[in-house]
Formats: structure tokens, C-alpha cells, sequence
């Protein structure tokens, strides 16, 4: 999955306008426990599964970690 595929995603679950790769839980007011539950049934949709497999993903709090680990799938 490519960076802007999961920006677009994360931008998508927490219903704003604009998400930069460095933005994450303390600079969104979106992003609140509610928002991280968006964000990974989001991913998880768009992956088809995969994402549920990622070990962490859950704990990732920050738009560079999310892309990190998904890069490769």
C-alpha cells in the first residue's frame, strides 16, 4: 500500500480535510480512541485483512508509524 493510499485512508476514517505525514494523535483532536478505531477498520477494509495481521498496528498512534508498517503490503 502506498503512502497517499493511506493518508487518503486515515484522512477518510477521521473525517478531516487534510493529514500530513507528520500529524498524529496529539496534533489531531480527531484522533481520540474513537478515531483510532476508524482509522484501523479503515486500513483493515482497504487491506482485505491485512492490516488485523500487523502485529502493533493497534498501538501506532503517528501517520509515519501507520505508513511504516504498511508500506509493504
Amino acid at each position: 500500500m502506498d503512502k497517499d493510499k493511506i493518508i487518503d485512508v486515515i484522512k477518510i476514517a477521521l473525517e478531516v480535510d487534510e493529514i500530513k505525514e507528520d500529524d498524529s494523535s496529539e496534533t489531531l483532536e480527531e484522533w481520540d480512541s474513537l478515531g483510532q478505531l476508524s482509522i484501523l477498520s479503515a486500513l483493515d477494509k482497504e487491506t482485505k485483512g491485512k492490516a488485523s495481521k500487523i502485529k502493533g498496528l493497534a498501538e501506532m498512534f503517528t501517520v509515519k508509524e501507520i505508513i511504516k508498517a504498511l508500506e509493504n503490503i
